[in-house]
């Protein structure tokens, strides 16, 4: 296993959550754009908060794999979201 998942959510509306469970295996293959660009914006958030858990992981490496995921932007949202990375990446020196 190289993770495992757990997700929670509640539908608009329900009282009671529904919980995902499942491992994460190496056979799964290579993540996608949607995955990967997932990954950074995740990543940006953690970068946002200043988590200690990214260690060497910063603002270069979140902004290189978004643009490295962007994949089809047809309304430009993912490189709005790059622009923003960048934004908060100069504010934080």
């Amino acid at each position: 296993e190289l993770g495992y998942l757990r997700l929670r959510w509640k539908a608009p509306g329900a009282n009671q959550s529904t919980l995902l469970e499942t491992p994460i295996l190496p056979q799964t293959g290579a993540a996608d754009d949607d995955s990967r660009f997932a990954a950074a914006i995740a990543g940006f958030g953690q970068l946002l908060t200043g988590a200690p858990q990214l260690g060497s992981w910063g603002w270069d490496q979140a902004i290189a794999l978004a643009e490295g995921a962007r994949g089809s932007d047809s309304f430009g949202y993912r490189a709005e979201a790059v622009t923003l990375m960048r934004l908060a990446q100069s504010l934080a020196q």
